[in-house]
C-alpha cells in the first residue's frame, strides 16, 4: 500500500531530487520557473548534514540547473543522465551531442507549429508544447514517421508533461544515479528518490534492487513508496529536513 506520510531520511541517506514538477511548481515555458531562496538555503544544509550525499536529477542541462539554483552547486545528474558531476565537481560525459539531423527535424517542427519551442541541451533536445497543445496529435504522428531517423542516430524518445525528449538509447536519470553510487560520499548509502513525471521511472524502476526509496509529486507511479500532493509539500517536507528531521 502507498504511505503518504513524509519519508523518514537516516544520516545514511543518499537524496537523490528531480526539479521539475517535484521541487518547483511548473511553467509555461522552462525559463519560466521559480526557485524561492529559502529552498537553496535549505538544500545548502542538507548537502551539508549528508556529507555532500544530496543531487540533483534533471532533463535540463547541468548549465541550466547551476543557473536556476546559482549560487547553490550540488552534484547533479543533467540531460536524462548524459552529464554527471559529482561531489568533487569533475564533470563527465555519458553520451555524444545529438545527432545533427534529429537536431534539425525538431527545429522544422517548431517552425511549421506555432506556440512549440525546442530545449537544446546538447546532449538531449526537448520538443516543448504547453503553450500549443493542440499540436501534440500532429508532433507525435510526425515523430512516427521518422523513427527511421532516430533508430539510425541511437536516438529515443520520451514522453513528459507537455514535452517530447529526445535522448540517446542507453542513457537514463537511472544510469545517472547508479553512477553517483558508486562515488564517495553516495557510495553505501540508502538512496531516496524523488520525482514527477514518466521521465523519472527510470530511477523508480531500480530502486528496489539498491535497496532503495522513491517518492512521487502529484501522480502515483506503480512502485512508488511515498507520494507527496505537491512541490510546496516537497519544500515544506526539504525545510523540516533541514531544521533537524534527519534522524540517526
Amino acid at each position: 500500500m502507498l504511505n503518504r506520510t513524509m519519508p523518514p531520511v537516516r544520516k545514511n541517506a543518499a537524496l537523490f531530487l528531480d526539479i521539475d514538477g517535484t521541487l518547483l511548481d511548473t511553467a509555461r515555458t522552462p525559463e519560466a520557473v521559480a526557485v524561492p531562496d529559502d529552498l537553496k538555503t535549505n538544500l545548502q544544509r542538507l548537502h551539508d548534514l549528508l556529507e555532500g550525499a544530496l543531487a540533483f536529477v534533471s532533463g535540463r542541462s547541468l548549465k541550466a540547473i547551476d543557473c536556476l539554483f546559482a549560487p547553490l552547486r550540488i552534484p547533479a545528474i543533467g540531460s536524462h543522465g548524459a552529464e554527471v558531476r559529482g561531489t568533487d565537481g569533475t564533470l563527465r560525459t555519458l553520451a555524444g551531442p545529438m545527432a545533427a539531423p534529429v537536431r534539425e527535424l525538431l527545429l522544422q517542427l517548431v517552425q511549421t507549429h506555432p506556440g512549440t519551442l525546442l530545449e537544446d541541451k546538447v546532449y538531449t533536445l526537448a520538443l516543448h508544447y504547453r503553450l500549443a497543445p493542440e499540436a501534440r496529435p500532429a508532433l507525435e504522428a510526425a515523430l512516427k514517421d521518422r523513427r527511421a531517423l532516430f533508430e539510425a542516430a541511437g536516438v529515443m524518445l520520451l514522453h513528459g508533461k507537455a514535452v517530447i525528449e529526445a535522448k540517446p538509447l542507453g542513457i537514463d536519470k537511472g544510469v545517472g544515479v547508479r553512477t553517483l553510487l558508486e562515488e564517495k560520499p553516495f557510495q553505501g548509502r540508502v538512496p531516496l528518490f524523488g520525482g514527477d513525471d514518466t521521465t523519472d521511472m527510470d530511477v523508480f524502476h531500480i530502486l528496489p534492487e539498491l535497496g532503495g526509496k522513491s517518492f512521487s509529486v502529484g501522480r502515483h507511479f506503480r512502485g512508488v513508496d511515498y507520494r507527496f500532493p505537491s512541490p510546496h509539500a516537497v519544500r515544506q517536507w526539504l525545510a523540516h529536513l533541514a531544521e533537524g528531521g534527519i534522524t540517526e
